[in-house]
C-alpha cells in the first residue's frame, strides 16, 4: 500500500479510468491515478514529467471548499506542520488552488503500509512495538513544541516505510484533518455527524467537549500502545456513545492479562498514559518517551544477569546454569558516603556507595530511584578532605527484584560524564590506582593581573562544540547543517531547527571571551544556510553552482514552476557563455551512447551536460530518465 495520507478508501482499478484529473497537469505535476477518497477529500498519486519524483496531491472535497474560514484553517495547520520540520512527519510541498475552487496539498508520497494493516496479524513485536512507540514521542514532541496538537491519533494515520536501514520508520499524517473537522461556532456542518477525532482512540476531555491540549495526543498514544501490546482496543465493539461513555468512566483491563509477555513497566507506562485526568498522565511526550527507552534498555540486556563489583566496573555474567565464583576484588573503601541530587530534589540525599571505579559507582537506595539516563550531581565525602564533586548520569537501575536476581544492591548504576584532570586523579586515588601524570604547573599570573577562571566540565563541552561547528567550511551550507548535498527539505529544515537549539543553548554557558563572540557570527551562518536550502526557488540556483545536480533535481522534485527554473536558468548561462552550447555536445553524445547501449558513457555525458547547463528541464528528463530505466521505476530523487 503508498499513499500520501490514510483515512481513504482505496478504489477498484475499473472506477479509476473514469476520473477527469487522472492524466491532467496539476503545477507541475501529472495525475497518475486516484489513490482514494475519505470524508474529507480525495488523494491521487502523481509524478513530475521531468525527473519522475511521485508525491501525493489531496484535494479538498468541493462542499468543504465552499467555506473559506474552513480552507483558510486548514491550510495555517498545514503549514504549521511544515515548520515542525521532523522526519517523521509527512512533509507538506505546496499549498495552492485549481480554479475555480479546488483546493490542494502537495505533500510527501509514502511506499508503504499504515500500522493498522500490521496490527491485523495481532500483538507486535515487543521491540518493534517500542521503536515504533519512540519514533511517535520524538515527533509529537516536537510537534507539541510549534503549538500544533494532531487531535486524531490512530493506527491509520501512521504509515510505516522501510527507510534509513529501519523496517518501520514513521511517518505520522493527517495533522491538518483534526483541525478541519473542528469547526468554528455558526460554521456551515459539511460532515453530518462528524465528531472532532476517532471515537475508539479520543480521550476522556475529547468526549465531554472540554478544553484539550498536548495530553490530548498522550492519551491517544496510550491507546494505540496498549493495541500493539495486546492486540486490542481497551475500549471496542460498541456504540459511539458507549465507547466515549467508557473513556470517561470505565477503567481499561490490564494488559497483562491480555498478554502475560508485556513487560511490568510497559504495562505501567501505557496504564498512566490512560489516565482519566490530563494532569495524571505523563507531563509531555518527552517523559512518555523516557519511559519506552526505559523498558527497551531493559529488554535489550543479556537476561537475568549476575553482577560482581569490581573496582573496575561490574562485571555480568549470564544466570543460565551455575554461577562461578565472584572474582576476588578488593573491599570498597570503608564508610564511602555520597550527595545525590537528582532532577526534582529539594536538597541532596545522603547515600552509601559501593564498586567505585574509575569510570562510575554503584549507589545504594531504597525507595525512590532517579529517572534512568538523568544527570544528577554527585558530592563523593572524603572525610576531613573537602567533598569531590562530580556530574553523573543514571546508566541503571536495580529495583528490589533486580537485586535479588543480579545478586547485587538496591539503587542505582552512575556513570561519570565530563571529568576534568583533578576529578580524575582523585578518583584514581580513591580506587587505590596510580593517578595520571599530571601536566606541567603553569606560570603564574603577574601580580595584579585578574584571574582566569577555569572553564567548568560543561562550559568544556559547550567549548568544543563550538569549535567544531566554527571549524566547518565558510560558505558551505550542506556542510555547515551537516546534510547530504541531495538532502530533502524535511531533512534540511529539521536539521536547522536542532542546530539552532544547540547554538541558542550556548549563549548561557561560560565561554572564553574569544569564543563568546562567535555565537552570534554562527546563527548568522545558519539562518543563511536554512535560508537558502530550506527554500527550493533559493537553493536551485545555489546547487547549480555548486555542481550539484542532484540538489537541483530535489528543487524541481517540489513542483517548481518550468517560468522559475528557466529564469534561474538565463541567470546561469548569462555568467558562463559557451555553457549551453558544450552542453548540447555532451547530450547528443548521451543520446549516442545510450543507443548503443552503452550506458558508462552515456552517464558520464548526461552527468557532464548537467555540469554545463544543470537547470536544463530537458537534460534531467533525459538523464533521470535514463536512470530510472537502469534501476527500475522510482529511481529518481
Amino acid at each position: 500500500m503508498a499513499l500520501g495520507t490514510p483515512s481513504i478508501t482505496p478504489l477498484p482499478e475499473s472506477a479509476l479510468s473514469i476520473d477527469p484529473l487522472v492524466g491532467s497537469m496539476v503545477g507541475s505535476f501529472r495525475i497518475v491515478r486516484l489513490l482514494g477518497r475519505g470524508g474529507m477529500g480525495t488523494v491521487y498519486l502523481a509524478e513530475h514529467p521531468v525527473i519522475g519524483s511521485k508525491v501525493a496531491i489531496k484535494f479538498l472535497h468541493e462542499a468543504m471548499s465552499s467555506s473559506a474560514e474552513l480552507v483558510g484553517r486548514f491550510y495555517d495547520e498545514a503549514r504549521a506542520v511544515n515548520l515542525i520540520g521532523h522526519e517523521n512527519i509527512v512533509g507538506i510541498f505546496d499549498l495552492n488552488v485549481l480554479p475555480p475552487s479546488r483546493y490542494y496539498i502537495v505533500m510527501e508520497y509514502l511506499d508503504g503500509e499504515t500500522m493498522m494493516a500490521l496490527l491485523r496479524a495481532g500483538p507486535l513485536e515487543p521491540r518493534v512495538t517500542l521503536d515504533i512507540l519512540l519514533q511517535l514521542c520524538d515527533a509529537l514532541h516536537c510537534a507539541h513544541g510549534s503549538g500544533v496538537v494532531h487531535r486524531d491519533l490512530k493506527p491509520d494515520n501512521v504509515f510505516l516505510l522501510k527507510r534509513r536501514g529501519k523496517s518501520h520508520f514513521v511517518k505520522l499524517v493527517d495533522f491538518g484533518i483534526a483541525k478541519l473537522r473542528d469547526a468554528p461556532p455558526g460554521a456551515k456542518q459539511t460532515a453530518a455527524g462528524m465528531i472532532v477525532g476517532t471515537p475508539e482512540y479520543m480521550s476522556p476531555e475529547q468526549c465531554d467537549n472540554r478544553p484539550v491540549d498536548a495530553r490530548t495526543d498522550l492519551y491517544a498514544l496510550g491507546v494505540m500502545a496498549y493495541e500493539m501490546a495486546t492486540g486490542q482496543l481497551p475500549f471496542s465493539g460498541r456504540s459511539i456513545a458507549q465507547l466515549l461513555l467508557a473513556h470517561l468512566n470505565e477503567p481499561p483491563i490490564a494488559p497483562r492479562r491480555l498478554n502475560p509477555s508485556v513487560h511490568p513497566r510497559f504495562e505501567a507506562a501505557i496504564l498512566k498514559a490512560l489516565s482519566k485526568r490530563p494532569e495524571d498522565r505523563f507531563p509531555d511526550m518527552a517523559a512518555f518517551g523516557a519511559a519506552v527507552s526505559a523498558v527497551l534498555d531493559e529488554l535489550s540486556r543479556p537476561p537475568a544477569p549476575v553482577a560482581a563489583a569490581t573496582t573496575t566496573g561490574f562485571i555480568l555474567r549470564p544466570a543460565s546454569g551455575p554461577a562461578p565464583a565472584p572474582e576476588a576484588a578488593p573491599a570498597p573503601p570503608a564508610g564511602l558516603e555520597v550527595e545525590v541530587q537528582a532532577p526534582g530534589d529539594a536538597a541532596p540525599r545522603r547515600l552509601s556507595a559501593s564498586a567505585l571505579f574509575k569510570g562510575g559507582m554503584h549507589v545504594h537506595a531504597e525507595g525512590r530511584l532517579p529517572p534512568l539516563f538523568s544527570r544528577v550531581k554527585v558530592s563523593i565525602l572524603r572525610g576531613a578532605e573537602p567533598p569531590l564533586p562530580v556530574a553523573a548520569e543514571v546508566v541503571r537501575l536495580v529495583t528490589p527484584a533486580d537485586a535479588v536476581a543480579w545478586r547485587m544492591p538496591q539503587g542505582f548504576s552512575l556513570q561519570f560524564v565530563d571529568l576534568g584532570a583533578e576529578q580524575r586523579a582523585a578518583i584514581a586515588l580513591l580506587t587505590g590506582e596510580k593517578p595520571a601524570e599530571r601536566p606541567a604547573t603553569p606560570r603564574p599570573e603577574p601580580a595584579g593581573a585578574p584571574a582566569t577562571p577555569s572553564p567548568s566540565p560543561a562550559d568544556a563541552a559547550a567549548s568544543a562544540l563550538l569549535e567544531g561547528l566554527w571549524a566547518r567550511p565558510a560558505g558551505d551550507h550542506y556542510a555547515f547543517l551537516g546534510v547530504a548535498a541531495d538532502a530533502d527539505f524535511v531533512e534540511v529544515r529539521s536539521r536547522a531547527k536542532d542546530l539552532r537549539a544547540q547554538i541558542d543553548a550556548l549563549r548561557g554557558r561560560r565561554l572564553p571571551p574569544e569564543q563568546a563572540g562567535r555565537v552570534a557570527n554562527l546563527l548568522e551562518r545558519l539562518e543563511q544556510a536554512a535560508a537558502v536550502l530550506g527554500s527550493p526557488t533559493e537553493r536551485l540556483l545555489h546547487d547549480a553552482r555548486r555542481g550539484n545536480h542532484a540538489g537541483v533535481a530535489r528543487c524541481i522534485a517540489t513542483g517548481l514552476s518550468a517560468q522559475v527554473i528557466e529564469g534561474r536558468r538565463r541567470e546561469w548561462l548569462a555568467e558562463r557563455p559557451g555553457a549551453e552550447e558544450r552542453a548540447q555536445k555532451h547530450l547528443a553524445r548521451a543520446k549516442v551512447a545510450r543507443a548503443m547501449r552503452n550506458d558508462a558513457v552515456a552517464v558520464t555525458e548526461y552527468e557532464a551536460a548537467l555540469a554545463d547547463d544543470p537547470l536544463s528541464l530537458s537534460i534531467h528528463q533525459a538523464y533521470w530518465t535514463m536512470k530510472r530505466d537502469a534501476a527500475g521505476a522510482g529511481a529518481g530523487p
